[in-house]
């Protein structure tokens, strides 16, 4: 269901969560210090409290707000990168975030959404914590069809002229530690962007699933409910015999696949990038319980992004 940015302000005043576009995936929001409305999002996703939420904004003055430190190179990396796909995980005023937004870590995520309409809602209504708007665990939501599938046909939905989901996968995430910043998923923006920015590439931070330090880090995500097995090497005796579908890529041939979703281009990673969320859910409406998913692709920092979501989308 559709509704305006009043609608919007309303809802969200109300306690009552919206979805929201931006240039990644779909959000679902919440006003970041309601604490009935934040607790909503994590009912209606049913998203274990342990995993920390991001703080959406609209100028970069807010962030300073917040922080108890100010990380090295935070302001070059919020000039070259922000509004767009780059969260940033710093130390924080703990008394000014709560809690249940940051899952009790002494750091929180912030992001600045490369998306008109979004930018506008928060210049009205101030900070929002916006998950992507599934339910948790599944393929990210990356049309308004996919919220409705997972949310039903009346959930609100923010109107936008404006183009929703250009990049189709969540933001790029770094958290400041130990003096350096590291990278807590890959995402939106290339970590070879971010490189040329810090003078090094990002350090790898590795995922805790009791206690992960920014969203995205819980061992199985993005996950459709068919079993996927990941190769490099494509198995096309076994296709039609071990599998019942495969993910694949429209430049190549699948010899005996009996049911064939294609991501994009295998030499495209931003078409890849698009169209992953699609292909994941697309699996499911196929009902198919077996996937052989081709990961023929490079191993670069530029491909990371759609490695990690694979990964964890197979992942049990």
């Amino acid at each position: 269901m559709y509704i305006d940015i009043e609608e919007a302000i309303f809802h969200l005043s109300h306690s009552q969560p919206v979805a929201i576009p931006t240039e990644t995936v779909w959000g679902l929001a919440a006003r970041m210090e309601d604490e009935e409305g934040v607790n909503e999002i994590f009912r209606l996703k049913k998203r274990p409290p342990k995993n920390p939420l991001i703080i959406h904004i609209h100028d970069i003055s807010l962030i300073k707000a917040y922080a108890s430190v100010i990380p090295e190179d935070l302001e070059a990396l919020s000039h070259n990168f922000w509004p767009g796909g780059l969260t940033l995980a710093i130390p924080i005023i703990q008394e000014k975030v709560p809690a249940q937004v940051r899952a009790n870590l002494p750091t929180a995520a912030f992001r600045m959404p490369d998306h008109a309409t979004t930018l506008s809602l928060l210049e009205r209504v101030g900070p929002l914590v916006a998950p992507s708007a599934n339910l948790s665990g599944k393929p990210s939501a990356t049309t308004p069809q996919h919220i409705e599938d997972d949310f039903g046909n009346s959930f609100p939905i923010l109107y936008s002229p404006h183009q929703p989901c250009s990049a189709g996968i969540e933001s790029t995430i770094l958290i400041w530690k130990n003096g350096l910043w590291h990278c807590g998923r890959p995402g939106a923006v290339s970590l070879l962007d971010i490189a040329k920015v810090l003078g090094y590439l990002p350090l790898s931070i590795s995922a805790d699933r009791e206690a992960p330090l920014c969203p995205g880090q819980l061992y199985r995500h993005y996950a459709p409910k068919a079993h996927l097995t990941l190769h490099t090497t494509l198995w096309e005796k076994e296709l039609s015999s071990c599998f019942d579908g495969v993910l694949g890529f429209t430049d190549r041939v699948y010899e005996g696949a009996p049911h064939l979703v294609t991501m994009g281009s295998s030499y495209d990673m931003q078409s890849i990038a698009m169209r992953l969320y699609a292909a994941l859910r697309e699996l499911d409406d196929l009902q198919l319980s077996s996937v052989f998913v081709d990961m023929n692709i490079p191993s670069t920092p530029e491909w990371a992004p759609i490695h990690d979501r694979l990964f964890k989308a197979s992942s049990t």
